[in-house]
């Protein structure tokens, strides 16, 4: 396959053939919110649910539900390139505190345990997957499956992917999807 050619959400760009390469990433598959935000009507996301690109709370009778973004990559086998998805994590109302608490320290380092909260197209159940959330200061914080846990995400985690599925899945991503 040759490159990638994107709009980037982030800074605006139109990029020609990237190839994954430091010098000409391929795009973060980010997903904009959690799926059980996705999942509220109008009434509760309008009043009992705040979110914004790296956060998000949902007030439910038992407490809160606490979410934030962050990034997993998935190494390309045999490269140095990695497909980097930005999922949203699930993790506990204290770790949720203690990261807003941080967001602006550019030295804080912490580890939380969470659950991803993102389908993640081409694999099943994902929302089952356990993570360590490793916060990295002022980046969003980066994800570690749980090797012990018998996912194929989990395993492309540990093991990599080929480059052509790496391209084939950022591209059907990529494909304009109509707006609801």
């Amino acid at each position: 396959m040759t490159g990638i050619n994107y709009d980037c959400a982030h800074c605006g760009e139109h990029h020609d053939g990237t190839d994954g390469s430091v010098e000409s990433p391929w795009p973060a598959l980010g997903f904009r919110r959690p799926d059980p935000y996705l999942e509220l009507d109008t009434h509760s996301r309008r009043f009992h649910a705040l979110a914004n690109n790296d956060l998000c709370l949902i007030d439910r009778a038992r407490g809160a539900d606490c979410f934030l973004r962050a990034i997993l990559p998935i190494p390309i086998t045999g490269e140095e390139a990695t497909l980097e998805y930005g999922p949203w994590v699930q993790i506990s109302r204290i770790c949720y505190d203690d990261y807003v608490d941080h967001y602006d320290d550019p030295d804080h380092r912490e580890d939380y345990a969470g659950q991803l909260a993102t389908a993640i197209p081409g694999y099943s159940g994902t929302l089952s997957v356990p993570v360590q959330v490793c916060t990295r200061g002022s980046q969003r914080p980066l994800l570690v499956p749980d090797s012990t846990f018998g996912h194929q995400l989990v395993r492309d985690f540990y093991e990599g992917i080929a480059r052509t599925e790496a391209e084939l899945r950022i591209r059907s991503m990529l494909l304009p999807a109509a707006d609801l």
